[in-house]
């Protein structure tokens, strides 16, 4: 079995090269690329090996740059430095991903999913690279990090950092700085939670969309319910329902 790595870490590259050759002695390595134009020069001038592991983040752009210009078809394992919870989304369809540091056991793993892509009855196809692809990249997108604001015949802009809470106020949506202002926003609470990071802002409920900072204290409440207190600002009851509890304790611990 022929195999490339994409990798712009020398000794990463070597390890990941030896670790292979320890769990599948069969396979062979038959070259480690390092940047973006190095994988577009070695695969127009080469035929497409049985699998390719690469890292996502290269010195001169993204691996996606590689797989989309020459079309690749075979299966692709990522390995990436990314957190498991930011990966979650593309973890599917047969190709796999690493976080790095990667462990033999993950490898292990990673090539006996490949190993299934040989038997003819395993749906593979360009077609499920292109969508994870898609979902990859989707992390990868740059959240709104400032909202400019209307006061007074003036425009202000609010970091995102400065946000406390997004809030439905009277059939709009209003946001709440550390400092108590609150400004309206011409936008959805809906297309708000697809504009911010969500690592950084919960969807609590219908109403609120609050950041994890903000976050003073999480208590029980009635019938397995979760109620939220916002630091140093009095406000109704934020209640989660019971259905989202677990959710929002999970991506607490995560902060």
């Amino acid at each position: 079995m022929k195999i490339v790595i994409i990798e712009d870490e020398v000794q990463t590259a070597w390890d990941l090269q030896n670790s292979i050759q320890q769990l599948q002695p069969d396979c062979k390595v038959v070259a480690i690329l390092d940047s973006v134009e190095a994988g577009l020069e070695w695969f127009n001038h080469n035929e497409q090996p049985d699998l390719i592991f690469s890292d996502i983040q290269l010195g001169d752009g993204l691996a996606f740059e590689i797989l989309q210009q020459v079309k690749l078809t075979c299966p692709v394992i990522f390995c990436t430095a990314y957190d498991e919870y930011a990966l979650r989304a593309f973890q599917s369809n047969g190709v796999d991903y690493l976080l790095k540091p990667i462990k033999q056991e993950s490898l292990k793993k990673s090539l006996d999913k490949f190993n299934l892509f040989k038997n003819p009855k395993t749906n593979y196809n360009g077609l499920l690279l292109q969508h994870l692809m898609e979902k990859i990249t989707q992390n990868f997108k740059s959240y709104k990090s400032t909202f400019l604001v209307s006061f007074r015949d003036k425009m202000i802009p609010v970091n995102s950092n400065d946000i406390i809470f997004f809030k439905i106020t009277d059939d709009a949506v209003e946001l709440c700085t550390k400092s108590h202002d609150r400004y309206r926003l011409p936008y959805s609470l809906d297309h708000i939670e697809s504009m911010v990071d969500p690592k950084l802002f919960y969807r609590a409920n219908r109403q609120y969309l609050i950041a994890c900072h903000a976050i003073k204290e999480v208590e029980n409440y009635f019938d397995r319910k979760l109620l939220i207190k916002i630091d140093q600002l009095n406000t109704e009851p934020i209640i989660v329902s019971k259905a989202k509890a677990a959710d929002l304790l999970k991506w607490l611990e995560n902060h």
